[in-house]
């Protein structure tokens, strides 16, 4: 029997989640610039720092266990406190591995600098020799509260490795609207390839990004109808988005942070040159048929990541029957990589690769194992509870999590 979620429980969910008007101010790391020293760590050598820790102190803000992880070119730490992170750089030096950048909660505003570092007798001369076979590696340093001189002592030591299933397992943790929401206060903007830039850090192997359509046909990232003050600062157009042109939408609007609309095309070269991310979902949300405009440039993003030897899927979201109804008008319909939020009945009928319920229908495990039999993979959207995030992935069988806390998903992932 699929698990449901109590409606009372659903609406308390919604009405906790109402943005904050808050700041978190960005805490200085590394003053002495220590990291432009350092010399970066091979491939190899990553993989040996990576695994579960111990908590030895540092407990308040980290809890009693954390993963660390490797994600694109920044090391992560992940927690089970506060939807915690930490996004870190990582160089040797003198037989010491140096790591320094900055911790925070999404749950709240906590946050501050860490700077630590690897002994070449705790662990170090291993890591930079790539010795898979080190093992008693201890992290010790300090952390910072706020943007106060305070400093507390933080110490992890190396517990165990991956479980074999993590380590062959190509689950996908995928991050809301290119990485976190403006509720979130990253720092940045939401659909913008500043938040795509940060996502892996986060936590994030794919992403979902809302792609709109501009007067003359131009998709660009953005998720509102309007123009509004909640995504953009005030400014000299106003109303509906896409009744605009893309000249003056890439140049007249400022979004919230200060950055520009980016277009479709741009945010997806980006990706493709600059991350490691495997998955990107298109969630269309044009009040046009902007089905051919998308799948031109999806066909094309394809090309350049085969091109430049990149593992990642582009993937057109289907939200709605309408959606759905201009995919079967397009030629070779069957195709065009899709995923599909709707019945089973509709994912077959598009031949989507993916089959996205939302995750208040539960972990719905006997039809997740039909698809996937068929040869497709199941997400489930937009799931940020903590408790349910564990559930889902201790119970459920579901490929891939949409969420807008990828830290917390990555925690209870690679705990496994």
């Amino acid at each position: 029997m699929k698990k449901r979620i109590p409606l009372p429980l659903i609406l308390l969910l919604l009405l906790s989640s109402c943005d904050n008007p808050v700041e978190v101010a960005v805490p200085v790391t590394d003053p002495e610039q220590i990291m432009s020293l350092t010399t970066p760590l091979p491939a190899p050598s990553k993989s040996v720092m990576e695994g579960i820790y111990t908590v030895v102190s540092g407990k308040p803000v980290f809890g009693d266990e954390v993963v660390v992880k490797w994600k694109g070119n920044k090391l992560a730490v992940f927690t089970s406190k506060e939807a915690g992170y930490a996004v870190l750089d990582a160089g040797s030096l003198d037989s010491t591995v140096y790591i320094t950048g900055y911790w925070r909660q999404r749950v709240g505003t906590g946050t501050g600098p860490v700077s630590i570092a690897i002994a070449k007798d705790e662990g170090a001369a291993g890591i930079i020799k790539a010795d898979t076979s080190a093992v008693g590696i201890v992290i010790r340093g300090t952390y910072g509260v706020g943007t106060t001189s305070q400093r507390r002592e933080l110490v992890l030591q190396y517990l165990r490795p991956f479980s074999g299933f993590v380590k062959n397992s190509r689950f996908l943790v995928i991050a809301h609207r290119g990485g976190g929401r403006n509720s979130d206060y990253l720092g940045c903007s939401e659909n913008t390839i500043e938040m795509i830039s940060r996502a892996e850090g986060y936590g994030a192997d794919g992403i979902e990004i809302d792609v709109k359509v501009s007067k003359d046909g131009v998709p660009f990232l953005y998720h509102d109808d309007d123009i509004n003050l909640r995504l953009t600062q005030k400014g000299v157009i106003w109303g509906k988005i896409e009744q605009f042109s893309w000249p003056l939408l890439s140049t007249l609007i400022t979004l919230k942070n200060g950055e520009r609309i980016p277009s479709l095309q741009d945010a997806l070269q980006y990706i493709i040159d600059n991350t490691t991310l495997r998955f990107v979902w298109l969630d269309l949300k044009s009040e046009s048929d902007e089905m051919p405009l998308v799948a031109a440039i999806q066909k094309e993003m394809l090309k350049n990541a085969k091109a430049a030897k990149r593992d990642l899927e582009i993937v057109i979201g289907l939200p709605t029957e309408d959606k759905v109804a201009n995919l079967m008008k397009m030629p070779a319909h069957d195709n065009i990589p899709t995923l599909c939020e709707l019945s089973p009945e509709l994912v077959r009928g598009a031949n989507s690769l993916v089959w996205a319920p939302r995750w208040t229908l539960g972990t719905q495990n006997s039809i997740v194992a039909q698809l996937q039999a068929e040869g497709r993979r199941a997400f489930v959207w937009t799931l940020d509870d903590q408790t349910f995030i564990k559930s889902f992935i201790d119970e459920g069988i579901f490929d891939g999590i949409l969420t807008n806390y990828p830290s917390v998903v990555a925690y209870y992932h690679y705990m496994r």
